[in-house]
């Protein structure tokens, strides 16, 4: 099986633009500020129907940066928040095959803890990835999400390859 680097990259709002939005406060002005606290409103927005669910995955650093597996909604997006840094591998999909990750073209990122991402519709992505012993990361989606808009492929056995963030 072939091992791929990816060079992880800074995240910022142009970068990112391709795969969803960067939700920071470092972004803006905040839209209120006084003694006693500072307020951004929408930093970012998703739009679905349905009830919204608030989960958390738990990664463990033991894995690694090594990504074995990417995952696709392409009904809904996803909002990761993460209590420490994490590092994301996404991809667009195949413009050969749009039931297919473009791999030759995924990128890596690192997302500090006191940011945020949300992923548009049809990013291929797949649980964050960490160098901690152990991550938690709020996942914020539509609640039929897992159920009824998942798709995942296995580079191993789709590429006979996995995806290694270098950073």
């Amino acid at each position: 099986m072939e091992e791929r680097v990816l060079r992880c990259e800074t995240i910022d709002p142009e970068g990112f633009a391709p795969f969803g939005q960067v939700i920071s406060v470092y972004s803006r002005e905040a839209d209120a500020s006084n003694d006693e606290l500072q307020f951004w409103n929408r930093l970012s927005e998703m739009s679905y129907e349905g009830k919204t669910s608030i989960s958390i995955v738990e990664t463990y650093g033991k894995n690694g940066l090594d990504e074995f597996n990417l995952e696709q909604h392409t009904e809904s997006e996803e909002t990761l928040i993460p209590t420490d840094d994490i590092y994301i591998v996404v991809a667009l999909s195949d413009p050969a095959d749009p039931k297919k990750p473009d791999i030759e073209a995924a990128r890596a990122f690192k997302v500090p803890r006191q940011s945020a991402v949300t992923l548009g519709k049809g990013v291929w992505h797949h649980a964050p990835l960490t160098k901690e012993e152990v991550t938690r990361t709020f996942v914020v989606f539509q609640s039929t999400t897992p159920e009824e808009d998942f798709f995942m492929v296995d580079l191993a056995d789709d590429y006979d390859c996995y995806l290694s963030v270098e950073g």
